[in-house]
């Protein structure tokens, strides 16, 4: 999955659980809003 304008790719851990600041710092890097993220995390 790619977002046009997201300035590097963005690496998301295979842990099981992924700490808060981890979540935070990669919505930034892509851009997301909260709701951005949240509805792509149900599709995933």
């Amino acid at each position: 999955m790619t977002k046009p304008g997201a300035p590097r790719p963005v690496v998301i851990p295979h842990y099981a659980s992924v700490g808060r600041d981890i979540i935070i710092s990669n919505m930034k890097t892509a851009g997301l809003s909260r709701d951005e993220y949240l509805r792509l995390l149900e599709k995933a």
